[in-house]
């Protein structure tokens, strides 16, 4: 999308680039006051003139690398934009320009740096640039650009449809082609001094494009498409100074936001759902404005006391509110309108229109401290301790209009139904938080760590009003929850370096929580970490990493086991990778990541062929994933270089298992492989120009079992792409000017 705020902001960062270069430029051009002669120059003694060498004030340094892609892919084009989004036609791969001056005499900064990469045919892009007078300010900016595609078939793709309504079998039913634009401008004053200096910051976002929804209503769901409109702008200034043996940093930040995020009118949509075969939304039409502000303060201390006490301190206060304001316009046939009260004999055959208004707002005040303090004890023993306390409350409320008119094929009509009401709610979050660390250095070669973290978390829920989750808005009773829950985390760690060169290390957490949100049971984890490294010489080395996950949520709910009701996680991550420098002008790196995760869950949950009849069952989720990647770079001739890559992921999922949805077991995974090679040879023409060609191929495949474990109707997103490219690299600069 291109509208005007998004061209200002890109515009205002481009501008502000260009105008930065072309000043540094003419400056550069400009020539020096009063020219200085090297050493070995002799003064002027009135005698005849003598040649002298003269050195300008600037040194400028630039490089550019500007090319082609092509592109073709083979299969689905949808799979491909989703996860690459790489286009064919001209780009600018990176480029730089960078401003030094000698001794900054006369000059309005030190140095000035421009780069940019990714514009052109990439789906991403950035430009950034840094300027500064060293003592008196430094200003960096950056500006980037995001293109979103998403279009599959396995996301939002209902199974329950017949072949007659099947939801698109190229594009699912949540696909989205968006962009994002981010921009951080941040400016320091002073920033050498060591007494005191100034911060200030703008960062702008916007997000906009289409996207598809799903419209839930009338006893069934219709997929419609939505504009996404948002846009955010936040404001900060603050300072940082040192008083004595204390340093302390402020900041003050506003944030403004807006989401005018609609559903634009489509005329008539058919819904999913089988059991309304004849329901039609013959039109719709959403609204939905948000706005908000965000004010936030954070404010700091830190002092290090007779060089064994190391305190900090920290608090963040913000408020956030924000004011929406939905409405909702809608006719449809042969709708069910689900609404308490109303006849049975004005359910379908009939016709409806409605509108449905939500107003409101709500608030949200937030504290956050923190409290750190490290002693060393001895040069071998340090212990610090960290307290935190968090508290914040979310209050709001919202008014329900609504209008509904139902009138049968005869034209007899029900009187309009008009219901309405007004809810309030409130939330109270309060979490205290306390680690203590104790690290030990038996020698150079073996250090050791233990820790302990506890915390408490209260939650209490206020709520009265109407119910707004029904049609009918009746009043609620008016009910108070309170929830409160206790963690225990046991860590530990171990390092260690044996012989010369070889390092290893072991970290491991134990913890336990009880009463998570609503259950009764512990939900228990065990994270294990172990990393090795070896370097044999300064040109060959090897990695070794394994990650361990257990938990388990809850182990027990009042006496029943975690076989009656319940879920376990279990991951394992192996990494392994080498480096060889063979020689000046060859060298090799290679590796291979195993990561594999199982999943067992009790669960409840209805299948067509048991007529919407709960079903108690388990839901297994398996990972096998091996990913291998290889590189390599060579210079066979002084002027040419090659580089080659090889990456594989390959998850091979649940292998033969099979889903039994009738016999209480679902079974789930995405086996699929994906290929990337890629090669490029550079060659240096001369000192100012460089030309690269390259190759880059992608290969994805993933099993018919993938696309739908237990839905024949959809198919594998197999594709493969090629793309080729070339580009030269232009050299400017790289001395005086």
């Amino acid at each position: 999308m291109n509208t005007k705020p998004t061209r200002a902001l890109r515009n205002t960062l481009a501008g502000l680039s260009l105008a930065l270069a072309l000043a540094a430029t003419a400056a550069a051009q400009q020539p020096a006051p009063s020219p200085r002669a090297t050493a070995g120059a002799k003064a002027d003694t009135g005698a005849a003139p003598q040649t002298a060498a003269v050195e300008s004030d600037f040194k400028i340094t630039s490089s550019v690398e500007v090319g082609v892609r092509g592109l073709r892919v083979v299969g689905d084009l949808n799979k491909y934009q989703s996860d690459l989004n790489y286009k064919a036609g001209p780009r600018v791969f990176d480029s730089s320009f960078l401003v030094e001056t000698r001794d900054g005499a006369g000059a309005p900064f030190d140095s000035l740096l421009v780069t940019s990469t990714g514009w052109g045919s990439d789906p991403h892009g950035h430009a950034r640039f840094s300027v500064e007078k060293t003592k008196w300010y430094r200003f960096d900016g950056s500006y980037r650009r995001f293109k979103y595609f998403r279009f599959l078939n396995n996301f939002a793709n209902p199974n329950y449809a017949p072949p007659s309504r099947q939801t698109n079998p190229v594009t699912g039913q949540h696909g989205s082609d968006t962009r994002q634009q981010v921009g951080d401008f941040d400016l320091t004053v002073l920033p050498k001094n060591e007494k005191i200096r100034f911060n200030f910051g703008y960062s702008p976002t916007r997000y906009r494009g289409p996207a598809f929804t799903h419209y839930r209503g009338g006893g069934d769901e219709f997929p419609v498409l939505s504009r996404i409109d948002t846009r955010a702008n936040d404001f900060r200034l603050g300072a940082d100074w040192k008083l004595g043996p204390l340093d302390f940093s402020f900041m003050q930040g506003f944030r403004r936001f807006t989401d005018e995020t609609f559903i634009p009118n489509q005329g008539a949509l058919v819904g999913n759902n089988p059991t309304a075969a004849n329901a039609t939304l013959t039109s719709l039409e959403r609204t939905n404005p948000v706005k908000g502000k965000v004010d936030y303060t954070r404010f700091s201390a830190h002092t290090l006391v007779a060089r064994r006490l190391d305190l900090t301190g920290r608090f963040i206060y913000s408020t956030a509110t924000n004011d929406f304001n939905f409405l909702d316009v809608f006719a449809g046939t042969n709708y069910n309108t689900r609404i308490t009260g109303i006849p049975a004999t004005y359910n379908p055959p009939n016709t409806v229109v409605g509108r449905q208004s939500f107003v409101g707002d709500t608030k949200r005040p937030q504290a956050l401290g923190d409290l750190a303090a490290t002693f060393l004890v001895t040069d071998r023993l340090r212990i610090s301790n960290t307290f935190r306390v968090e508290t914040f409350q979310i209050s709001g409320g919202a008014f329900y209009t609504s209008l509904f008119n139902v009138t049968r094929p005869n034209g007899t009509a029900l009187a309009p139904l008009t219901p309405s009401g007004t809810s309030y709610d409130l939330t109270k979050f309060r979490r205290f938080q306390n680690t203590v660390e104790a690290d030990y250095e038996f020698s150079e070669k073996y250090t050791a760590r233990f820790g302990y973290r506890y915390g408490t978390r209260r939650i209490e829920r206020f709520v009265s009003g109407a119910n707004l989750a029904s049609n009918a808005a009746p009043l609620l009773t008016p009910e108070h929850e309170e929830e409160e829950n206790h963690t225990h985390v046991f860590t530990g760690g171990v390092r260690a370096r044996p012989v010369k060169g070889w390092t290893l290390s072991f970290n491991v957490d134990r913890g336990t929580a009880d009463n998570i949100f609503t259950r009764f049971g512990n939900y228990n984890y065990t994270n294990f970490k172990a990393r090795s490294r070896y370097a044999v010489s300064r040109t060959l080395s090897f990695n070794l990493g394994l990650v361990t996950r257990d938990n388990s949520n809850p182990t027990e709910i009042d006496g029943v086991s975690l076989a009656d009701f319940g879920v376990q996680i279990k991951s394992r991550i192996f990494t392994s990778s080498f480096d060889w420098q063979a020689s000046p002008r060859l060298s090799f790196g290679a590796g291979y990541n195993h990561n594999r995760v199982d999943s067992d869950a009790v669960i409840e949950y209805a299948f067509l062929s048991t007529q919407n009849a709960a079903i108690r069952g388990r839901s297994l989720y398996f990972q096998r994933n091996h990913f291998f990647h290889f590189d390599a770079v060579a210079q066979p001739f002084r002027r040419v270089s090659l580089y080659a890559t090889y990456r594989v992921n390959k998850d091979t999922g649940q292998g033969d298992r099979v889903s039994n949805p009738a016999g209480a077991l679902l079974i789930s995974s995405y086996p699929m492989s994906y290929q990337s090679p890629e090669a490029r040879v550079a060659v240096r023409i001369n000192r100012r120009l460089d030309w690269n060609v390259g190759y880059s191929y992608y290969n994805y495949e993933e099993s018919t079992l993938a696309a739908g474990n237990f839905v024949p109707n959809h198919r594998p997103q197999n594709y493969h792409a090629h793309l080729p490219y070339t580009s030269l690299r232009f050299y400017f600069g790289g001395g005086d000017r």
